[in-house]
């Protein structure tokens, strides 16, 4: 029998090494999918109004997302620069024994223009607004996604309108590229496109990071009436874009509930609409829809889907659901956050935590103060049953 050198053995340990550290950072990269059949709410954290951190105010906290590998959480505030730069925070939630312990801002990322220059103070340069309303973090290339409201206001006869952008960022809040808007998306002076402050709120990856989702808040003018009291067939869209081509590839309706009380006063801010979205998994999306009605204005309705993916229309190509009536994706109540009988302020931001010490998924989600008095910055931790 032929002899084996030490140092064919000890080359034949390396590759088997580098083998198996290559594989699990390939499987760290992969982005982990799961199934919800309820979730249970565990703690309530709050943050105090106006705290500071590298001399910015925190707040209008309207995004969350989770990085597994390093337990970042990134949060980008809706702030456009009139408070302090657009930007997006870093930020360590410590859980113990199924309770939030603190929370820890930890970094400032300011949020760049293509010339690497900050978002100027909104009104300083009409054509520009940084309306950061969703964030989300892609570990195998450590990017970020944000998404941009933009503007569409008309004063005194006077008219602004910054388009809505899905903007991809490195980890330091570089400009690396964009998408382009579908047609139909871009806000225009007449009824057609998108209301004002009602488009791109949620954003999720997908399939690996190769597919990104983003909803509208509210339907599109073309495509109808917003929901309403006693108004339950509005229609917006979830919208579908291939990652690396920066390709929009399917568009969905999506069935908004109706308000579920009754202003009593008139306003722009009586509404319900999606707030975000995250995946579940390759077919499952979680959809946030968030209802104020004037007259109620302590108080935010939150409702959480589940909504199917399997089987869905692509309703690409249909550019009214008012002259062409769709087929909404179906969804099903997971929970009503009423349910806890407790202050609901406006929840915006949604993601998976950490593991429990029961081995289930947690979920986290934060608040949009608007940077109010009169609103809470809260944080609601939830248990996921698989």
């Amino acid at each position: 029998m032929k002899q084996i050198s030490h140092k064919t053995i000890l080359g034949y340990l390396a590759f088997v090494l580098l083998l198996t550290s290559c594989s699990a950072t390939k499987q760290l990269a992969l982005q982990q999918e799961t199934t919800v059949s309820s979730i249970k709410f565990l703690d309530e954290y709050i943050v105090p109004l106006n705290q500071t951190f590298q001399n910015t105010i925190v707040g209008g906290l309207s995004g969350i997302d989770y990085d597994e590998k390093t337990g970042n959480y990134y949060l980008i505030s809706d702030d456009p620069s009139q408070v302090s730069p657009a930007r997006i925070y870093t930020a360590k939630i410590d859980i113990n024994e199924n309770k939030i312990d603190t929370i820890n801002f930890t970094g400032f990322i300011p949020i760049l223009q293509s010339n690497g220059q900050q978002y100027p103070k909104y009104g300083s340069v009409k054509s520009l607004k940084a309306d950061g309303e969703s964030v989300r973090f892609n570990p195998k290339n450590q990017s970020l996604v944000w998404s941009n409201e933009g503007e569409r206001l008309f004063k005194n006869g006077d008219s602004i309108l910054v388009q809505p952008a899905l903007t991809f960022l490195t980890s330091t809040g570089n400009f690396v590229d964009t998408i382009p808007l579908p047609k139909g998306f871009h806000f225009t002076k007449s009824e057609n496109g998108p209301r004002k402050n009602a488009l791109f709120e949620g954003i999720t990856y997908a399939d690996n990071y190769t597919t990104l989702y983003a909803s509208l808040e509210e339907p599109l003018y073309q495509d109808g009436r917003q929901a309403a009291f006693g108004y339950d067939r509005a229609l917006t869209r979830i919208l579908k874009f291939d990652v690396k081509r920066k390709k929009n590839t399917a568009q969905y309706a999506y069935n908004l509930g109706d308000l579920p009380v009754n202003p009593t006063v008139e306003s722009d801010w009586n509404l319900n609409g999606i707030s975000e979205i995250l995946a579940i998994n390759h077919h499952t999306l979680l959809v946030m829809e968030r209802a104020w009605a004037k007259g109620h204005d302590d108080h935010t309705f939150i409702k959480l889907y589940l909504v199917d993916l399997k089987g869905a229309e692509n309703e690409i190509d249909n550019e009214s659901f008012v002259k062409t009536p769709p087929k909404p994706l179906k969804k099903k109540l997971l929970f009503d956050f009423d349910s806890l009988n407790i202050h609901i302020d406006n929840f915006e931001g949604v993601t998976f935590g950490p593991k429990l010490p029961n081995g289930h998924k947690s979920l986290i989600f934060c608040v949009d103060n608007n940077f109010g008095k009169t609103q809470v910055q809260q944080f609601f931790l939830f248990e996921v049953m698989p």
